[in-house]
């Protein structure tokens, strides 16, 4: 392969792939961890359950609601460095989370943190679409299952290191970062570039949406949102159900949380091959259709078969993540960017708000 940059072809790319992976996954670290470290923050600082919440509605709107502002930037300039840059200030602002001793400064780090999460993706999802060749579903579930993997390694290796040690060994989430950082400087040249209609910089940049894909669009977010509601509600409240309606102890809460986040992992692998098999909408309807029962049968359900039913639900949930993100994409071909932003960002974290 020749030092020059590559164009997108219609085989997917693997390694590239791969690598886009791996550094959604370092990214997202901080998307696990910034919950397990806010109770130890909160505690350190003696902040009130407000303050405490202001940091976690600053995470989530600086790593979220704001990428389609930046995915707005890299359609507009070759922006293949906002991947080592997001990596780098997603881990940093969590590694220096362990030192700050004010209020003020804890606010700074967390947006930090959220800003690096908010431009790795909306660059990383236009380059994982590049990189997919034909298969786009199938190339964007992979990219997409680093970041699954990511937010569950993440509050695993908090956790420990909170039980461990003091608070200071946020420290240690900078080394994944500095790897990162490495490898992508290493491997630039192997990155697809734009496609040739991006480069001339022929297409109409502007921030409004064409009419004729506003409806499909709007309808498209509506879904996620309403999908990402569900995953946080779940994700948030499954724990209380158990430990405060049905008697158990943290641990076997805990197992059942666990559970649901590797069943994400395994729902995006799956999900991308078989959109591309069965169609995008057919996949769409059907994983709506199949959710709708396995959440009636969860509250009727006892003993090992709640834990097979968290399993498929959680790996029917996140199926079309992927697939929602190439739809995006498609309805708004010159603007990627932008589209990777609504998908993975804002709609994503306006239903986690909700």
């Amino acid at each position: 392969m020749s030092a020059e940059k590559v164009l997108a072809t219609p085989t997917m790319r693997t390694k590239v792939l791969v690598l886009l992976s791996l550094g959604h996954l370092v990214t997202d670290l901080a998307a696990g961890a910034w919950p397990v470290l806010l109770p130890i923050l909160q505690a350190s600082l003696h902040l009130s359950y407000s303050a405490a919440g202001v940091i976690a509605l600053v995470f989530n709107v600086s790593s979220s609601v704001i990428q389609p502002l930046l995915g707005y930037w890299s359609d507009r300039v070759k922006s293949r460095w906002l991947l080592p840059a997001g990596v780098l200030l997603s881990t940093a602002g969590l590694a220096l989370a362990g030192f700050v001793s004010t209020y003020w400064l804890i606010l700074a780090v967390v947006f930090m943190s959220g800003l690096g999460s908010a431009a790795y993706h909306p660059e990383a999802s236009k380059v994982s679409r590049l990189a997919s060749g034909s298969r786009l579903a199938t190339g964007m579930s992979l990219f997409i299952v680093g970041g699954a993997l990511g937010a569950a390694l993440g509050s695993l290796v908090m956790a420990q290191l909170l039980l461990h040690y003091s608070r200071s060994a946020s420290l240690y989430f900078i080394l994944p970062g500095l790897l990162m950082v490495v490898l992508f400087f290493a491997f630039k040249n192997k990155l697809p570039e734009d496609s040739p209609v991006i480069l001339t910089g022929k297409p109409d940049f502007s921030i409004s949406v064409p009419r004729r894909v506003l409806f499909p669009l709007s309808v498209l977010i509506l879904f996620i949102v309403l999908r990402s509601w569900l995953q946080s509600g779940l994700t948030h409240f499954m724990p209380l159900y158990f430990v405060n309606y049905l008697g158990k102890s943290p641990a076997y809460a805990g197992s059942f949380l666990v559970a649901f986040m590797l069943a994400g992992s395994v729902g995006t692998v799956a999900g991308g091959p078989l959109a591309d098999r069965l169609g995008r909408r057919t996949s769409l309807l059907g994983s709506t259709a199949v959710l709708i029962p396995l959440m009636l049968l969860f509250k009727y359900s006892t003993g090992i078969w709640t834990l097979v039913l968290v399993f498929i639900t959680g790996m029917v949930m996140v199926s079309t993540m992927a697939t929602t993100v190439v739809m995006g994409q498609e309805l708004l071909p010159h603007r990627v960017g932008v589209a990777s932003g609504l998908m993975t960002g804002f709609a994503i974290g306006m239903g986690a708000s909700g």
